[in-house]
């Protein structure tokens, strides 16, 4: 991609890998002042000073020249980056489209991560463009358009995705696996599509629902799929939507309480309260793992609330609310408070409340545990009923 913008994301890009490091440096060493209980303010000026003579230096005797747009725009994503990965600093001209970006699904359906530093898939949606072309979970994004996405933010690369859908054309990717020595060629055809909400089975006599999806409208979806009787909620690859979608799903199961309750410093806290209009069905047994994430733990933890039973693994424990914050000219996309399991502590500590935690350990091949004991307490609910 031999462009004025590709230039300036490849300058980018080396200059945020060298703030990405110092960033950290700074960090833990304002963390080390703190903790070893001298004045605050003293020790933020101090670390922002050191800051400054870092900038100097990079700037005057750095190898190659470097670009002083590019080395405030790679200071800038280091800093919030060290708060949270899917934190950005936009510029004016870039805001629209991240509001843009936050309203709709993920671009051709990727659901953006980090491994080892560098932009990954941490899920490829049902029924979109890069599930069809057969991206996994979790392989690393080594480039997209010819650009190396190691020490690139990932907010840049959503936005990069997103460009070529508006623009309806086709985007060029390399990725590899867990075996790094076999890299592919990927290419993504923007399409018309639609997330996948759930799909729907029986077992013996018990509805199973997997979610794998919560975009706007996902609730009325759901709904029109439940049946009457035992019912399991499988969201163990639940991570991308709406968190107000999955309150409303909650929502379904109880008439009273409350469903959910998320708390920052300087946010407040909001609480969100269940409708007496609950569905005439069972509360469901819930299941959860290790790719239950954001959403999928947001509604994990609302059913537990509603007096449901949640079986699994421990989950991916990142559930925060994110917000776009401007300020004196400034836009930033920082997580404003924590979103609370059942227990009233931040799932981003321990993840949702397990009632009954299920050991892997030694499962045959091609065996589910988790959903064996899932449904042998959804038969259990159907006997007493009986």
């Amino acid at each position: 991609m031999a462009s004025a913008e590709g230039g300036r994301i490849l300058n980018l890009v080396k200059i945020r890998t060298i703030f990405l490091v110092v960033s950290l440096t700074i960090v833990v060493l304002f963390a080390s002042l703190v903790m070893a209980g001298r004045n605050r303010k003293d020790d933020l000026y101090r670390a922002l000073g050191n800051l400054a003579q870092v900038v100097h230096l990079i700037h005057t005797r750095y190898v190659d020249p470097v670009n002083l747009g590019a080395l405030g725009e790679g200071l800038d994503a280091g800093l919030v980056e060290s708060a949270d990965p899917r934190a950005a600093v936009l510029d004016d001209s870039e805001v629209a489209a991240y509001q843009t970006l936050l309203k709709n699904p993920p671009p051709f359906g990727i659901v953006l991560g980090l491994r080892l530093g560098t932009a990954a898939v941490r899920q490829a949606l049902p029924g979109s463009p890069a599930a069809e072309a057969g991206l996994k979970e979790w392989e690393i994004l080594e480039e997209v358009q010819g650009l190396p996405t190691r020490g690139m933010p990932l907010w840049r690369v959503r936005l990069l995705l997103a460009s070529h859908v508006k623009a309806g054309k086709k985007i060029e990717m390399t990725v590899f696996g867990r075996n790094i020595e076999k890299h592919r060629k990927v290419e993504l055809t923007p399409a018309p599509w639609s997330p996948s909400v759930a799909t729907s089975s029986m077992d013996d006599g018990v509805q199973v629902v997997t979610i794998t999806s919560l975009p706007r409208g996902a609730a009325g979806k759901i709904r029109a799929i439940l049946g009457h009787g035992p019912l399991v909620l499988d969201l163990r690859h639940l991570v991308w939507g709406r968190e107000d979608q999955a309150i409303a799903v909650a929502d379904f199961f109880t008439s009273q309480g409350v469903l959910g309750i998320w708390k920052g410093r300087r946010a407040g806290s909001t609480t969100f309260q269940a409708h007496p209009a609950a569905l005439p069905v069972e509360r469901p047994i819930v299941l959860v793992g290790g790719d239950t994430e954001g959403v999928g733990e947001i509604l994990a933890a609302a059913l537990n609330r509603a007096g449901c039973t949640v079986v699994g693994t421990p989950t991916e424990a990142h559930a925060d609310h994110m917000m776009l914050i401007r300020e004196k000219g400034l836009t930033l996309l920082l997580p404003v408070s924590r979103w609370l399991a059942s227990n009233g502590k931040p799932i981003d500590a321990d993840g949702v409340v397990i009632d009954e935690k299920v050991d892997l350990a030694g499962a045959k091949k091609g065996s589910d545990p988790v959903l064996d004991r899932g449904l042998k307490l959804a038969r259990g609910i159907r006997a007493k009923a009986a």
